[in-house]
């Protein structure tokens, strides 16, 4: 085993010593080949709900498909390659020749997957570790690298290199269910950002001020690293959630608005199914349905919670915990209750990227039920079933009509209203459960356009209960995009003026400044002859706010 060091690896010179001398082929040269792992710190539930790492069952695991390089002493790359899934590699090298070998926080499979482990707080360095530089010889050698977890008994003393590692490990698991689902599937780029010094904090992401693990919509994953308050690098289900939201990004469709949420919150539809999506999927890659986050002091305070048998807060269509149950229940192989029916994750995953994905409706438990149900409509029964033990009527179309379960609220269904041309709806916004994401802030409305041309959206007050409206129009398809928005800032009406093609749309009304008001919503088509100009250039105001996924 060769002495080995660790340290950050700048993405530019990652990238220029990627571009080494000829490779030799295997077969040429002298063999090098060696196992790389990592320290995996396991969790720990007591008996009064709390959970903690476990420091003294650290276990050494393998690190599999991470890249490996072979570098000489003037830094040219020798050859390349990545870890098996039991974390073993081999190079070939020239003979008598100063070689070390270099493993890289990178999973890396060239046109399949490339997920990379940066500090966001160092110019996104890559995290790595490698050994010394050894002569190759004559004959095959071995050479073993380990990433340490840092702590020495008490605390975090060392360098904290396997964080990078677990952080891949749990990636890579996720991704290996997909595969499972689909042998051929291709994954897009992807970039998690950990560092020791990401805290649970707003404020300038550079400086690792993050406020909570999340997904940003935008290819990154953002990971808690703060020792002794919040760290999540072993926290697979975190990891696995997070990375739940970014597969729903770039395989299937999320119209979540994200936001800050909690188990027993009644939350926006969409925000509902995205968050109990994550959850469900970090049981089902895990295969362990105990969800948890470790944190506080040596990181021994950390919560968790039972995705199958937890007991129902607010169950609902509203309900992130009811969302989490039913999709964990259609997967999992235990029959208890409602839950006849073990469909595994394929079927999940198919609904996930095809109708799913396609939906003229907002995202939500009612799209999902849909497009599983309709691949397989021999199992709807069963899966009604286990859909009804969270309160939610029979689901038999994407935008949930007939539920009864109105959460105690007067104006949460109907859950889409319809709107034509020439006529007008009321809608009224209530803050009862929160603001920004919860249920009841925001109204649906489906719209049809029947001949080209421009249109107005107008709100105005309604029944004395005043407010700032905001409307949003989105073509109902995939990529769910916004076309316009509302231009008036602090003002008690609003037009949206668009011109628009025939076809249907999604409108969203809601007050900016979350108050309880209402509002009259109508659509007249304007006497201005329509243009043929972008849509996408229509919007008069800021695109619709959201919030990373967390």
């Amino acid at each position: 085993m060769s002495k080995k060091t660790s340290f950050l690896l700048p993405l530019t010179l990652l990238f220029l010593i990627g571009c080494g001398s000829k490779p030799v082929l295997e077969g040429e040269g002298v063999k090098i080949s060696g196992t790389v792992t990592y320290d995996r710190i396991p969790v720990k539930v007591d008996n009064y709900g709390s959970v903690k790492l476990d420091y003294q069952n650290t276990i050494k695991k393998a690190s599999p498909n991470v890249l490996v390089k072979a570098i000489d002493s003037s830094g040219q790359v020798l050859a390349t390659a990545s870890t098996d899934s039991s974390g073993k590699y081999q190079v070939y090298v020239p003979e008598n020749t100063d070689v070390k070998i270099r493993v890289y926080a990178r999973l890396y499979n060239e046109g399949r997957w490339d997920v990379s482990v940066v500090d966001n707080t160092s110019q996104k360095a890559t995290y790595v570790i490698e050994g010394a530089l050894h002569d190759s010889g004559t004959s095959p050698s071995l050479r073993d690298l380990h990433a340490r977890s840092g702590w020495n008994g008490s605390s975090y003393t060392g360098s904290r290199e396997a964080a990078p590692f677990a952080i891949l490990d749990s990636i890579n698991q996720a991704m290996q269910k997909v595969i499972g689902a689909n042998s051929k599937v291709q994954f897009p780029q992807l970039t998690v950002n950990w560092s020791v010094n990401n805290v649970a904090a707003s404020g300038d992401r550079e400086r690792g001020q993050i406020v909570t693990s999340n997904y940003d919509g935008e290819s990154n994953l953002w990971i808690l690293g703060d020792a002794d308050s919040d760290t999540d690098e072993y926290d697979d289900h975190i990891i696995v959630h997070e990375w739940g939201h970014f597969f729903e990004d770039k395989f299937s469709r999320s119209d979540s608005i994200g936001g800050p949420h909690s188990s027993g919150d009644l939350l926006d539809i969409r925000v509902a199914f995205g968050e109990g999506w994550g959850n469900a999927l970090s049981g089902i890659v895990t295969d362990n349905p105990i969800y948890f986050d470790t944190s506080g002091p040596s990181q021994e305070v950390g919560w968790f919670m039972n995705l199958e048998s937890a007991n129902p807060e607010n169950p609902g269509w509203f309900s992130e915990a009811s969302i989490q149950r039913i999709l964990y229940d259609l997967y999992d192989e235990k029959n208890d209750g409602n839950d006849n029916l073990h469909l595994g994750f394929t079927p999940i995953f198919n609904a996930m990227i095809n109708k799913e994905r396609n939906t003229k409706a907002f995202t939500s438990i009612f799209t999902f039920i849909d497009a599983l149900k309709s691949e397989n409509s021999g199992k709807a029964s069963k899966i009604d079933q286990i859909v009804s033990s969270e309160k939610i009527s029979t689901i038999s179309d994407e935008y949930g009509n007939y539920q009864t379960n109105t959460a105690n609220g007067n104006y949460t269904t109907p859950i889409y209203r319809s709107l034509e041309v020439g006529k007008w709806v009321t809608q009224c916004n209530k803050n009862n459960f929160g603001v920004y994401n919860k249920l009841g802030n925001r109204t649906f409305i489906k719209v049809n356009i029947n001949s080209a041309g421009m249109y107005n959206f107008d709100a105005t007050p309604y029944g004395g209960a005043y407010g700032d409206p905001d409307i949003v129009i989105y073509k109902a398809q995939y990529p769910l995009d916004s076309l316009g928005m509302s231009p008036l800032e602090g003002s008690s009406s609003d037009t949206l003026s668009i011109n628009l093609t025939p076809g249907d749309y999604l409108v969203e009304v809601y007050d900016a400044s979350f108050n309880n008001s209402c509002f009259v919503v109508k659509l007249d088509k304007s006497s201005n002859s329509y243009k043929s100009t972008s849509m996408a250039k229509q919007s008069a105001k800021r695109k619709p706010e959201t919030m990373p996924q967390y």
